[in-house]
């Protein structure tokens, strides 16, 4: 894949809430890297927020490789909940 056709991909996500803000840039990375360290400056002193740039063919395919950002917000709940309960010896 050449870099005219990597497409990339700004992720704002929100820890706590298991919620991913994308925003697509298609091929137009001084764009999404000007985004970028906007979002970065704008959470900077917020641990509960990642911010990172993606680069890929497809949304689609980051959803695969990086599907922990993509995981329904009440699913991800559960899987914290039930790992908590496991090592207090309650399930």
């Amino acid at each position: 894949m050449s870099d005219k056709k990597i497409k990339h991909f700004l992720v704002v996500y929100d820890i706590p809430k298991a919620e991913a803000d994308v925003r697509p840039f298609n091929t137009d990375y001084e764009a999404a890297l000007e985004a970028y360290g906007e979002a970065e400056r704008e959470h900077r002193e917020d641990e509960s927020i990642e911010v990172v740039l993606l680069g890929s063919d497809s949304y689609e395919a980051i959803q695969r490789t990086h599907s922990s950002y993509f995981m329904l917000a009440g699913k991800h709940a559960d899987d914290r909940v039930a790992a908590e309960l496991a090592e207090l010896g309650l399930r």
